[in-house]
């Protein structure tokens, strides 16, 4: 599955100029750090390295305590990393550094497994988060989320918030139940491959793991847009999920057949589907008869029916 050392992202400022304080943070937020506490005094960040029970790095400027106390500081708290920041830090140097102590190298084997599927869509696609609902009842599948943004619809199935250095360890102890995962939005998987952000590890390893990988798209001009962008990237990936296209919100007008043809022309080298625009539907799993409303006949459940039917 996967071996990941434990990523060591986790970062502390005790910087006195609020500034320079602020360029380093907006450094280490786009090298994907997570600054977990920005100390204002040392006696604040004193008791809090008390009671932490992970390690961390201290990235610290010379003017935030007396010398005595900053040496102090550091033989108490001798098992965590500190680094000084001077006025003419150097971001490259900073990152280098950071980069051989709180980024282990990783040793990864994701295995795919034929129980997982992975659901994800363009960034202007809605109803991701929904059609992983019903796919989840439809499939009587664990449904598993990151837990770093889960802004999503509630639905009948049980929710797994999963921290993206702990999906692979974690999908092993599904065991052979059906999985499904809401990975979010993207229009190119190859970027995220070299991407060190935690959204991109939720989706590298997502995306390995699965057997099958669902992408869905609105009907609508920026939709093919998106899936045009999607499909001409997958096709660079070595080893890739099967994929299945999905046509969000279709209409029936003169204008949602013009978006069917577009989308039978991109997709036509994969199984395709489109739902239709249906909020009674969507809407029924979160109603309190929604267990006997969604299995309803309809056009948008005889759609997530055949998409469960492919994936099982």
């Amino acid at each position: 599955m996967s071996e990941v050392s434990e990523l060591k992202l986790n970062l502390i400022t005790a910087i006195s100029s609020s500034d320079q304080e602020e360029i380093v943070a907006s450094l280490l937020y786009s090298q994907g750090c997570n600054i977990i506490y920005r100390a204002i005094t040392l006696d604040g960040l004193t008791k809090f390295l008390s009671e932490l029970k992970t390690l961390v790095s201290v990235l610290y400027s010379k003017e935030f305590g007396s010398q005595a106390e900053l040496t102090k500081l550091i033989k108490v708290f001798k098992q965590h990393n500190f680094i000084e920041i001077d006025d003419r830090f150097d971001p490259l140097s900073l990152i280098s550094n950071l980069a051989g102590i709180t980024r282990p190298a990783l040793l990864q084997q994701l295995v795919r497994l034929d129980n997982l599927v992975t659901v994800i869509g363009s960034p202007d696609s809605p109803g991701i988060s929904t059609i992983t609902n019903h796919l989840a009842i439809e499939l009587s599948a664990s449904l598993i989320t990151s837990n770093h943004h889960n802004l999503r619809p509630l639905g009948l199935s049980k929710v797994n918030q999963i921290p993206a250095s702990e999906l692979g360890k974690t999908l092993e102890e599904f065991g052979k139940d059906q999985l499904i995962i809401d990975g979010g939005s993207t229009t190119s998987l190859t970027k995220i491959l070299a991407d060190r952000r935690v959204n991109a590890q939720w989706l590298s390893q997502s995306i390995s793991c699965s057997r099958y990988l669902v992408y869905i798209v609105k009907s609508g001009d920026n939709g093919m847009i998106y899936l045009s962008e999607f499909i001409s990237d997958f096709n660079n990936l070595i080893n890739a999920p099967m994929l299945i296209c999905v046509l969000n919100q279709q209409r029936f007008d003169r204008y949602g057949q013009v978006i069917q043809k577009r989308f039978n022309d991109l997709a036509s080298s994969y199984p395709m589907f489109a739902l239709p625009y249906d909020i009674g539907a969507i809407r029924a799993m979160n109603s309190p008869q929604s267990k006997f409303k969604f299995w309803r006949n309809s056009a948008f459940s005889n759609q997530i029916a055949k998409i469960g039917n492919h994936l099982k």
